[in-house]
């Protein structure tokens, strides 16, 4: 199988690079505007469509013409799709940011920099600046382990994509990872139950507080209120990130040193099923559950384990034993109201995950006062 993980790289902020990314931009919206006209949703069509009045329009090499195309049916799939069900935030699909996706023959890698060709015998040169992290990925790829597929450049960033085959064979055995709030909570059939703490609950509420404190200088000081806005909100984006990054690696270690494939919740679209009252709606929609599964999802792949989503509906409500209704028994504990089974929810939850992944019961029944046996890893 093959797998792809976009790698990112600075570079200085250029003049020439941002006339290319607005000019890009302009490009994707003329093409978004020929197909609402022609009602062309084809990528080939469109090609052909704007291709003469493209070339009048701009000098680049044609290739860019193909990029922009692709770029505006890629747009024009989704929104089409969002429009079906009723989510879509405008009345025609815009392009906004700036970016561009290349071509891979419009790129030539020349040590720690790029080429890429504007125009017939015309450059722009790339340099990039990267860490450790970004230089293994170099290493390997100059070995000829990793491919590169199309580049995509933003105004901050060069995202570099490395692809590579890996073997995802059949594992021993199976772990289901429930992500919660406070905890990432894992069980798999031997029986194996591990919890890695998680403070996303505390980092989120600690800067919401910090939010509400900064928004009352608004009237009075609005500029160092937007100030100390984007410095918390990035310090928050960027500490939940690495907490992600930090968890997803303790996860697929685990995983890996007991050959296990990962099983988890297809989560997909949960926030717009959100509503549980104001306080509680803003605790979930900030809860980072997706990107930890991506993160856990890729480092699992790149390991060789393979990962598969199931159903999440009624994991946390329905007895692992019997299928029986589960009833709130004490501080984060459930009991069956039909066998007596009772555990600790996030255990219940991961054991319903487990059991909709692999088919079969993955724990025997334990008696309503049995002690739970559980691993912790993290902080504590």
């Amino acid at each position: 199988m093959e797998i792809t993980l976009t790698v990112p790289f600075g570079y200085e902020p250029d003049p020439e690079v941002r006339r290319l990314l607005e000019d890009f931009r302009d490009m994707v919206n003329f093409c978004l505007v020929r197909a609402l006209e022609n009602k062309v949703t084809s990528y080939y069509r469109l090609r052909k469509l704007v291709y003469e009045e493209w070339k009048s329009r701009w000098s680049y090499s044609t290739h860019f013409c193909h990029s922009a195309c692709r770029v505006a049916t890629s747009m024009l799939k989704s929104w089409r799709r969002l429009k079906r069900r009723g989510l879509a935030k405008s009345e025609r699909p815009v392009a906004k940011k700036l970016f561009i996706q290349l071509d891979p023959q419009l790129v030539k890698y020349e040590g720690d920099s790029i080429r890429i060709s504007i125009r017939p015998r015309q450059f722009l040169r790339i340099q990039l600046r990267y860490g450790d992290y970004q230089k293994k990925f170099i290493e390997e790829w100059a070995a000829g382990r990793l491919r590169v597929g199309e580049v995509t450049i933003n105004e901050t960033r060069v995202l570099i994509p490395f692809r590579k085959d890996v073997d995802l064979s059949n594992p021993k055995d199976w772990i289901a990872i429930d992500v919660n709030e406070s905890n990432v909570t894992g069980v798999s059939s031997n029986p194996h139950v591990v919890r890695w703490d998680a403070e996303f609950g505390k980092i989120r509420g600690s800067y919401f507080r910090k939010r509400r404190r900064i928004q009352r200088l608004a009237k009075l000081k609005p500029i160092t209120s937007r100030r100390l806005m984007r410095k918390y909100s990035r310090r928050e984006h960027n500490k939940v990130k690495d907490l992600c990054h930090k968890l997803s690696r303790l996860i697929v270690a685990f995983a890996k040193e007991y050959g296990l494939g990962i099983v988890m919740e297809n989560l997909k679209g949960i926030r717009r099923r959100i509503d549980y009252g104001r306080k509680m709606n803003r605790r979930l929609h900030s809860w980072s559950f997706r990107r930890l599964q991506f993160y856990i999802e890729y480092k699992a792949k790149l390991e060789g384990l393979p990962v598969k989503y199931v159903d999440p509906k009624n994991t946390s409500s329905l007895c692992p034993v019997c299928g029986g209704k589960l009833a709130p028994k004490g501080h984060r504990r459930l009991r069956c109201k039909n066998c007596g089974y009772e555990n600790d929810r996030d255990v219940i939850g991961a054991i319903n995950i487990l059991k909709r992944g692999c088919g079969e019961p993955p724990l025997p029944p334990k008696a309503p006062n049995e002690p739970l046996t559980m691993e912790v890893r993290g902080k504590g």
